[in-house]
């Protein structure tokens, strides 16, 4: 796990920073080594980029950054420059202003520019005006410690291609040979949800790309109109060590459930030393324990099977929601009865702008 970090880059309500804030101590315990920012219900760094950053916002990213810090965790945000890719690069003022206010106000390590999920106009020219903004952007952030692109076909996915049109023709090759070699790109692997990550997909992206893939990890995410029925807190599997080799980092998207998302995240390093753990060993529950306390993680070993495999669907009986509420007072019980009582609802802008 050389750069293994979270991308809280799921659809649906943003977490809020009592929940986030447990994350960077969390993540430097489990050999984490990053955390960038980019919830997509953040509409200031989306379709309201446009709009005066706050003083409140402002310092609620810098204490935050500051908690990461102070646990050697590295800290960035996601930016996804939403309009009219023409009008942005023939008057990028406005974009270049608000982004170095934010390079400027808070700590940052990392820096994502993001094309993923969006209806883009000017097909023809997509790759070439995306280019530019990336140069202008970069040249703004040069003491940034990581700069990272979401291209807008991020995996050889057709769902990508039946969701937002067919790629351009030599989209892929412009990136290839028009991005800054110090420039990591953003890729979900063979799929937009990937199980696993083969030896031989990261060396056809090392070749196609000429530089080595930054994964963006689509487990334990589960804001999709499916996804959502489940509690993804299956152990991480099919993460080899090689991943180290062939990728210069690991960006993993949780749930929205944070706190119960730790439950996978903590797998992750088992994983990556070709030791994953199994979901009926001890050890994995012993580790869900740690993390939820022991009557919980009892109840939710009762009910592994129905929150991964099976899941659940609104409205749900009640049976199963009396099951959980003595839980409630505790913050994982109480991300566990909402779940069981179908409270956490699908955002149909996934995989849309």
């Amino acid at each position: 796990m050389n750069n293994c970090g979270i991308i809280e880059g799921f659809f649906g309500d943003k977490w809020k920073f009592e929940d986030r804030n447990k994350y960077p101590k969390f993540l430097k315990d489990h050999g984490y080594k990053f955390y960038i920012y980019a919830p997509k219900a953040d509409q200031q760094l989306r379709s309201k980029w446009q709009h005066p950053l706050s003083q409140k916002y402002i310092n609620s990213l810098v204490n935050f950054s500051q908690r990461c810090h102070k646990n050697e965790i590295d800290f960035g945000i996601g930016f996804t420059p939403m309009g009219n890719l023409k009008e942005l690069c023939h008057d990028p003022s406005l974009l270049l202003e608000r982004i170095e206010e934010l390079n400027a106000k808070v700590p940052l390590d990392y820096f994502a520019l993001l094309f993923d999920d969006l209806k883009n106009q000017d097909r023809d020219e997509l790759g070439s005006l995306q280019l530019k903004l990336v140069d202008l952007v970069f040249s703004r952030l040069k003491n940034i410690k990581r700069f990272i692109v979401c291209p807008s076909y991020y995996s050889t996915d057709p769902i990508l291609e039946k969701v937002f049109g067919e790629k351009p023709k030599n989209y892929w090759n412009e990136f290839a040979d028009g991005l800054d070699q110090s420039i990591d790109l953003f890729w979900t692997g063979q799929a937009v949800m990937s199980k696993s990550y083969s030896r031989e997909h990261l060396e056809w992206f090392i070749t196609q790309f000429k530089r080595k893939a930054f994964l963006w990890d689509n487990y334990p995410v589960n804001d999709g109109k499916k996804t959502i029925r489940y509690l993804n807190i299956a152990p991480y599997a099919d993460r080899p060590s090689y991943l180290d080799e062939l990728t210069n980092g690991h960006a993993v998207n949780p749930m929205i459930q944070p706190l119960l998302s730790q439950i996978p995240l903590a797998t992750l390093s088992y994983a990556y030393k070709d030791q994953p753990l199994d979901p009926n060993s001890e050890e994995y529950w012993l580790i869900v324990k740690k993390i939820a306390g022991n009557e919980l993680a009892n109840l939710l070993r009762e009910d592994y099977k129905l929150c991964t495999e099976i899941g659940v669907e609104a409205p749900t009986p009640i049976e199963l929601q009396e099951r959980y509420e003595s839980f409630i007072p505790s913050p994982f019980g109480y991300e566990v009865f909402r779940y069981m009582a179908g409270m956490y609802v699908f955002d149909p802008k996934c995989l849309t702008s």
